[in-house]
């Protein structure tokens, strides 16, 4: 069972205490007092105090109790559910400001004090969470993961569990260009795109020949810096005269910002001419009762020279001979990106898609790839829900 407070003595003598009892006695410091923030704020702190007053009656004055026995994400039963009917929203009004990133926690640790994490009227997980953190991948790309011809060990993107999976090498500098999972951003789940075109101009840490980038918008408007974006992308080394970012690769359906920055465009497809996967394994549709994924699929014929990018990769990746996309023979292991959704798996039987998998097409979650899994999708209204 959970403690939120007290002390509790450890194995080797020593003693920890609850992070939830540090966290609080953090926010009842004289620091964050409404009489000392309001000024910097531009909120009274009369009006903080009912704004806080407000939140803890919704949360506890009028909680709700269902009498239905659950079992929580740690296994444990209990005979009713509890409710803290408080509920927040925080993606890109909030995230795309100035800070946003700490308004978006500070947000998110009020709900853990008010209790309104998994609760009815609250923040509810939506499946494939909450996992336990060791089912998650880990990052590749450390020294000892890279090598000239050879698939890395493992996806570029996943979650660190200690030090040791960190991407730097023996003396600790990081490895990435953008330098996710380095000392600097040790917890990137989805890397740090945003620093990918400034770390590229400063060679910090190191410089490139080449940039590849697709759609640019994480790069210029999540960097919050569009004329310095600008500048850096025409900036020149001086002993050289040559762009401190020699080439640059782009691909885009439209005539976007980065297009007049790059040497080479690959165009692509709109979301009505192609396939994509919303998938269990990024980042899915669900609902917090259901467990779901979807398909887009061509409903125009482009009327131009394009592709979809992502098919344009697996043919890049097959012309390579990269491993994965290349059958024994050296032909291409996928015709296009649709092939790749039905026909890919991460692990036997799990691919990108968890609906109307199997030879029938009838399994769910797990089962070998059908070959009618996305005429399925689009009968289905190219949802699968489960």
């Amino acid at each position: 069972k959970c403690h939120l407070q007290g002390e509790i003595k450890l194995p080797d003598g020593g003693v920890a205490v609850p992070s939830f009892m540090l966290m609080a006695e953090a926010y009842l410091d004289d620091a964050y007092a409404p009489e000392t923030v309001a000024d910097r704020i531009g909120i009274p702190a009369a009006r903080v105090r009912q704004l806080a007053a407000d939140l803890a009656e919704a949360a506890f004055a009028k909680q709700i109790t269902i009498k239905q026995p659950w079992t929580d994400w740690k296994g444990e039963r209990h005979e009713e559910m509890i409710g803290r009917p408080v509920s927040m929203h925080a993606m890109r009004g909030i995230s795309a400001h100035s800070n946003g990133f700490q308004t978006c926690r500070a947000l998110h640790v009020l709900q853990l004090i008010l209790g309104s994490v998994e609760v009815p009227g609250g923040f509810r997980f939506k499946p494939p969470y909450p996992k336990p953190p060791h089912v998650h991948p880990k990052p590749a790309g450390r020294p000892d993961q890279v090598a000239p011809g050879q698939p890395m060990a493992g996806a570029p993107l996943g979650y660190v569990l200690g030090p040791e999976d960190l991407i730097i090498d023996k003396n600790g500098a990081p490895q990435r260009i953008d330098k996710a999972y380095s000392w600097d951003a040790p917890m990137s789940a989805h890397g740090l795109m945003h620093m990918v075109i400034s770390n590229a101009v400063a060679g910090d840490p190191y410089p490139v020949d080449v940039l590849f980038m697709y759609m640019a918008n994480m790069a210029w408007n999540s960097s919050m810096n569009t004329r310095g974006v600008m500048d850096m992308l025409t900036a020149t080394d001086p002993q050289t005269g040559e762009y401190k970012i020699p080439k640059i690769i782009y691909s885009d359906a439209y005539q976007s910002e980065m297009v007049a920055y790059a040497d080479l465009i690959l165009p692509d497809t709109t979301y009505l001419e192609r396939h994509d996967a919303i998938s269990l394994l990024d980042r899915p549709i669900c609902e917090a009762d259901g467990v779901a994924d979807a398909i887009r699929w061509p409903v125009l014929e482009p009327d131009r020279d394009v592709r979809g990018f992502q098919s344009v990769l697996l043919d890049l990746g097959a012309r390579l001979g990269l491993p994965g996309m290349v059958n024994d023979d050296g032909s291409a292991k996928y015709a296009d990106y649709g092939d790749y959704i039905v026909n890919h798996e991460r692990k036997p039987g799990i691919g990108p898609l968890a609906g109307f998998r199997g030879e029938a097409g009838t399994s769910e979650g797990r089962g070998v790839p059908h070959p009618g899994q996305l005429d399925a999708y689009i009968e289905n209204g190219g949802f699968w829900h489960k």
